[in-house]
């Protein structure tokens, strides 16, 4: 772990200082949030395997690997936040392409799952949207075995599907 002066040190850095900019913009938050997410980052991730001693030496030799790391951090950020956002999109995009379900309606929920089981012809994948719809993403991940990859691929898949296929049963 990181003493406090080291901390202080790296955040003192031009390199940092560029990086959380780069980042704030990026991610449309305010420079102490994307400072702190960015310092988070190097050290549970990017800076984990550095030592304190480590990590004073190369801020004092102004090491590229150093400078790499933090912008590296950066983009591992991003990443991140840009993927999740991906994700729920993908979710409201399948959710938009069978009637938007109201919580508090079964027979939007029930006319959703006929809509799509009009399109779809595999039975696994009529139940696996009826799960998604009826009982959502970890009730479905635990039925059909899923990990959180396997059921974002299934997810993006399925949307593709009914977004292309939408068309034929509109008609």
């Amino acid at each position: 772990m990181l003493e406090e002066q080291t901390i202080r040190d790296l955040l003192a850095l031009p390199s940092f200082g560029r990086q959380a900019s780069v980042l704030r913009r990026h991610l449309r938050e305010p420079l102490e949030d994307a400072s702190q997410d960015l310092v988070i980052e190097l050290i549970e991730h990017r800076l984990k395997s550095w030592s304190d001693a480590d990590v004073e030496d190369a801020i004092t030799r102004e090491m590229p690997e150093l400078q790499w790391r933090i912008t590296f951090a950066r983009k591992d950020i991003e990443r991140h936040e840009w993927h999740d956002e991906r994700v729920e999109a993908d979710k409201s995009e399948m959710l938009s392409l069978v009637i938007p379900p109201d919580p508090h309606s079964e027979q939007e929920t029930s006319e959703a799952i006929l809509r799509a089981n009009s399109i779809l012809h595999n039975r696994q994948s009529r139940e696996w949207v009826a799960s998604v719809l009826l009982h959502g993403k970890q009730q479905t991940m635990t039925d059909f075995n899923q990990t959180p990859r396997q059921f974002q691929a299934k997810l993006h898949k399925m949307v593709n599907f009914l977004s292309e296929h939408r068309k034929d049963i509109d008609k």
